[in-house]
């Protein structure tokens, strides 16, 4: 496998970001958003279009086409060469040229399949090397959303890839040269059962005896800390034991192994979160504070997806610091905020922290009018609830895929399931439904997990497997139902019952099971969303377009955002607004988990406000990824009035689209 030369032009992302130009590293910017530019456009190997890099940096900004050329400014220095020009922008796009440019993440990514089928152990050395630590380590954009979703994507991409190459390279060396190898993957994968046994087992092989002990205590002890159940582990080490038979005897008689091997049941927990009273300033701020506070306590509980302790325990702990206030009511999680008066509106400063070390997972900040902040339909405290909520499962989703999926409880087989089921595609959902079902297993009450395989089967009869709609239809039914008999009052089992009824062409009952599911719980996101998708369709337009902005507000780095902005594009075509469904519908299709429905909406739409040459662009992207598809698939995927489906008629003649 050959290595660049020393001399070569790079860019390392691998780690901190360095450029090198003749051996010599690069003096770098010190605008984040200038580095964050140059990883960006580095691994995208295509132009880029100002309007997408616009969204994906600046969040709010009086002129992000201003600041983008200000950055590209900055970054020529670092990307041309002295006799070559490699960042090439357009009034419309930007790319750089990387026929000369060695990006160490793009070798990583085109090399890693035939090393780890092939290749040798010098080639997986080699590509090991190029890892100097996480993809981009180092930096984050503030106030920048959908470009921190592309780097926990990249981040956790180039961990999988680096965490495959370390077990190869592991495999292939003889057991005296793997215990380095095997230390190097814990720390990639600490949670990954096998490196744990693994690395016992070389250590035993090799006569370190004493050191194997030391692993063997260091492996359980880390699983704790983590309150991951050890039984499984244990039982692993006991049968690496077993092997050979004097380490096994030594290993029994001077560590904490159960050479039984015996396994509990696993069962289902989940995480408690304790909102502190938030605080205020004047009188009448920590009155109204206490208010929202109460209105969150109440939100989180109707939405029935972590544990909640009870406002009257809550404030009786007012004062005390996290630790111990969690310490009290055993909670992993603490939320704690600030309310502030300005004017006529409201702003609450919001923190979830972790109580153990004091340290902060997230903090955001919240505003309304004063008027609406007390109103039935509290706007405030459900913004709140909604952040609160997708932060906690975000972090416990995160822990579930580092962890053996043998050792897997119930709420994390869940989690599991849900990693996989916004990906949208055949593979990834079959293993979302292999985790669910091992979730209904191990916990047969727990109705998410009821939900999310209802969910895995809509998206089957929606997109995956049109061939066999009628049986997924029938299995995403019953599995709802099976949720509203265990949990009749959680939300997310109305929202599976009336996605599928949707599909079931039963508009009105599947209007009413949605309506019912925000009823439960305001907050809940994918609740507006799918209402929002019945009503741009078969319903009222306005409505759909107010749903699908509730929903936007309440989760707006949704997994499902491209599926809101596409609810939104239908609802405002049927309004009238083509232009500004244009806009919506190509923001969708950029999504990067958008599914082929979503592009066909970008094509037709933006063929509908005349934007040929941009429609003609994403048709292609779409033929690439399905060189089929048709208009009669995007027809039977979707309930369309006669006005929106006569709309798209017109688009797809126009774009010569076949029947």
């Amino acid at each position: 496998m050959e290595m660049a030369s020393p001399s070569a032009d790079r860019v390392l992302l691998l780690g901190p970001l360095q450029v090198v130009r003749d051996g010599s590293s690069l003096p770098q910017p010190p605008s984040r958003k200038v580095r964050a530019l140059l990883a960006y456009l580095a691994m995208a190997g295509r132009p880029v279009s100002r309007e997408k890099l616009c969204e994906l940096l600046w969040d709010v900004a009086d002129d992000p086409r201003g600041e983008l050329r200000w950055c590209l400014s900055k970054l020529r220095p670092l990307v041309d060469g002295p006799a070559a020009m490699r960042l090439i922008a357009d009034r419309k796009q930007v790319r750089i040229e990387g026929d000369a440019l060695e990006v160490d993440a793009l070798k990583v990514a085109g090399q890693t399949r035939s090393a780890l089928s092939s290749g040798s152990s010098s080639d997986l050395r080699s590509l090991l090397a190029l890892f100097r630590g996480d993809f981009l380590e180092g930096l984050s954009v503030e106030r920048a959303p959908s470009f921190e979703n592309w780097l926990a994507g990249q981040r956790h991409r180039f961990g999988q890839l680096r965490q495959q190459l370390l077990e190869r390279l592991s495999v292939l060396l003889p057991p005296e040269d793997r215990i380095e190898v095997l230390r190097e993957l814990i720390e990639v994968a600490p949670f990954d059962e096998a490196a744990h046994v693994a690395l016992v087992r070389a250590l035993t092989n090799s006569a370190l005896h004493a050191e194997a002990r030391l692993q063997v205590d260091a492996s359980v002890k880390r699983f704790k800390s983590e309150g991951i159940d050890p039984t499984s582990l244990r039982s692993a080490f006991a049968t690496a034991q077993q092997q050979r038979a004097k380490p096994a005897k030594a290993l029994s008689q001077n560590s904490n192994v159960d050479a039984t091997g015996h396994q509990e049941p696993v069962r289902t927990r989940r995480p408690i979160l304790l909102v502190m009273p938030f605080a205020g300033a004047a009188p009448d701020e920590i009155a109204d504070a206490g208010n929202v506070t109460s209105d969150v306590i109440f939100g989180m509980a109707k939405l029935r997806s972590v544990s909640t302790i009870a406002w009257s325990t809550a404030s009786s702990l007012s004062g005390q610091s996290p630790a111990v206030a969690a310490a009290r009511v055993n909670a992993q999680y603490v939320a704690s905020g600030r309310l502030q008066r300005h004017g006529s509106g409201y702003l609450a400063s919001i923190e979830l922290i972790e109580p153990a070390s004091g340290r902060i997972f997230w903090a955001n900040e919240f505003s309304c009018n004063v008027g609406e902040a007390f109103c039935a339909a509290n706007p405030l405290a459900s913004q709140i609830v909604a952040g609160l909520d997708a932060e906690i499962h975000i972090i416990e989703r995160n822990r579930a895929l580092l962890m053996p999926p043998a050792s897997l409880d119930a709420w994390q087989a869940y989690h599991r399931g849900v990693a996989n089921m916004y990906r949208f595609t055949s593979e990834s959902n079959g293993e979302a439904q292999t985790f669910f079902h091992r979730a209904i297993a191990l916990d047969p009450t727990f109705s998410r997990s009821y939900a999310g395989l209802s969910f895995t089967h809509f998206q089957n009869a929606f997109v995956l497997k049109t061939r066999e709609r009628e049986q997924e239809i029938a299995l995403a039914l019953s599995t709802a139902g099976h949720g509203l008999e265990m949990d009749p009052s959680d939300p997310a089992a109305h929202w599976a019952m009336g996605r599928a009824l949707w599909l079931r062409r039963d508009h009105e009952s599947a209007i009413t099971a949605l309506d019912q599911a925000t009823r439960l719980s305001p907050s809940y996101a994918s609740a507006h969303y799918s209402l929002a998708m019945v009503h741009c369709q078969i319903g009222d337009p306005e409505r759909a377009v107010e749903a699908a902005d509730t929903a936007a507000l309440l989760s707006p780095l949704d997994p499902m955002l491209f599926a809101i902005f596409g609810a939104r594009t239908f609802g405002l075509l049927r309004l009238g607004k083509t232009e500004e469904a244009a806009v919506f519908a190509l923001r969708g299709a950029e999504q990067p988990n958008a599914h082929i429905h979503a592009r066909a909406i970008a094509v037709l739409t933006l063929a509908s406000a005349g934007r040929m040459d941009k429609a003609h662009a994403e048709w292609a992207r779409l033929r690439h990824l399905q060189p089929a598809y048709n208009f009669r698939q995007f027809e039977d995927a979707f309930h369309l009035l006669d006005d929106l489906r006569n709309i798209y008629q017109k688009a797809a003649k126009a774009m010569h689209i076949l029947e």
